[in-house]
């Protein structure tokens, strides 16, 4: 086999659309179900044969577009689908059930393997993350194993910000167990954050490729260095055989990888990329949505600075408190949005994509409170059903209101808030807490200044 310097690309990889699933996470407005079955018909009107159609376990809205399409049979046979799941065992479960009776489906497992997630989220080392790991993989290829109909993908979410060492170790016994147990299996290698050099990442894969048992590889590449597309194509030159992008590049932060442009790539070169990239229909779509590419400009877009996935904003909220007064690491969050002018509140924003990790940022960041957890359920699960109903950004002007009506006369553990106030006196915030603990009253008073 040549070094991957020295091959040449004879033939298209398989293209697998994101737009129902990362594509749509990352929008403020997220898509409801009658924009999704456009989107579907025109992925499939284009030639696009893999879709990842959502993430199930996390809100209602790809939950019902997925039982939609099971239910009124809507899936091609030649289409194959995927769906994206947290490596919980809840939540696996929840995901299996909804497609186990589908045909050509790909289970996605995937799980944050680097030391900056181990450490400051998961509170875990590297031995504690590799047994975590093997026992969601396990446990899938357990439930899955009499089902021949369904793949199973896992991601070591974070791969290039991990040791090569310990990635190899993860992707061996995933590659191993698959191939022991008789699975059709596909190792997706991402970089879920654009902070390396093309060369490295393509490097690491022939490492990956040297103790990897029938696993089709594939990558994920985001294009916060603006290398997305140059690198989606290098990693064909060095084995990669499935590619995951958007049609136009929409994605988290500055967005993912392409697959428009890498076909019109690939065409240019003279090779047929195998899916109709003269769509006008296609582009005045997306235009119509308003996906503005310029939104996703590496590095001076406010984007780029804004989470909306529930896991993104989880790591965002442990790290950002942690991080050192010169030395930026916050997750996902690559670089110090004050450089440009963005202040550091509209790092989070809440939508039907979000989870507890991004409410409790709002909170903490903007009114110093960081909440009781059985209240902060509560208060959780209003503005997750608000945000699935609205279909749009929940402020954090809103989010408070709906903290400040309902927090009075809820009880937890012995501890009763009789009375709620908020006001502002001289530019600053003043909230005031009458809390009763069994027989005694507390006052609580948090003194914040507006910004």
């Amino acid at each position: 086999m040549f070094n991957w310097v020295s091959n040449y690309i004879y033939k298209t990889p398989i293209f697998v659309s994101e737009d129902l699933r990362d594509g749509n996470q990352s929008l403020i407005n997220g898509y409801d179900i009658k924009k999704k079955i456009k989107i579907w018909n025109i992925l499939l009107e284009i030639g696009i044969k893999q879709i990842v159609l959502g993430f199930p376990s996390s809100n209602k809205h790809d939950y019902n577009f997925i039982k939609y399409l099971i239910k009124n049979k809507l899936i091609p046979s030649d289409i194959t689908v995927s769906i994206l799941v947290p490596c919980k065992k809840n939540l696996i479960d929840l995901s299996f059930n909804m497609i186990k009776k589908m045909d050509n489906v790909i289970l996605h497992l995937y799980n944050s393997i680097s030391k900056n997630q181990r450490k400051k989220v998961f509170k875990f080392n590297k031995k504690k993350t590799l047994k975590f790991s093997l026992e969601s993989i396990k446990y899938v290829i357990s439930i899955i194993k009499k089902n021949k109909n369904i793949s199973l993908q896992y991601s070591p979410e974070s791969y290039s910000d991990s040791k090569l060492s310990f990635s190899k170790k993860i992707s061996f016994y995933f590659s191993y167990l698959c191939y022991l147990n008789k699975i059709n299996s596909i190792l997706n290698l991402p970089i879920t954050v654009d902070n390396i050099l093309p060369n490295k990442y393509i490097n690491s894969i022939k490492y990956i490729k040297k103790n990897n048992f029938n696993s089709v590889l594939s990558a994920h590449i985001h294009n916060d260095m603006n290398n997305a597309v140059a690198i989606s194509i290098m990693s064909v030159l060095s084995g990669i055989k499935r590619i995951e992008g958007t049609i136009f590049g929409n994605g988290e932060r500055a967005g993912n990888a392409s697959l428009l442009i890498i076909a019109l790539n690939f065409y240019n070169l003279g090779i047929n990329p195998k899916i109709n990239i003269y769509k006008h229909k296609l582009l005045n779509f997306f235009l119509n949505e308003k996906i503005s590419i310029l939104n996703r400009f590496p590095w001076f877009s406010r984007l780029n600075y804004s989470a909306f996935s529930g896991s993104h904003q989880d790591a965002i909220f442990k790290s950002y408190f942690k991080k050192k007064k010169f030395l930026w690491k916050v997750l996902y969050i690559p670089v110090n949005s004050k450089i440009f002018n963005f202040s550091h509140k509209n790092i989070i924003k809440i939508n039907s994509q979000s989870g507890k990790g991004g409410l409790k940022f709002i909170f903490w960041y903007n009114y110093n409170l960081l909440l009781n957890n059985n209240l902060f359920i509560k208060i959780y699960n209003i503005i997750q059903d608000l945000s699935e109903i609205l279909m749009c950004e929940i402020y954090k002007e809103m989010i408070f209101s709906i903290f400040y009506l309902r927090s009075n006369n809820i009880i937890f553990k012995n501890i009763k808030i009789i009375n709620f106030y908020f006001s502002f006196i001289f530019n600053f915030k003043i909230i005031v807490l009458i809390i009763k603990k069994k027989t005694k009253k507390i006052i609580k008073v948090i003194i914040i200044k507006n910004e």
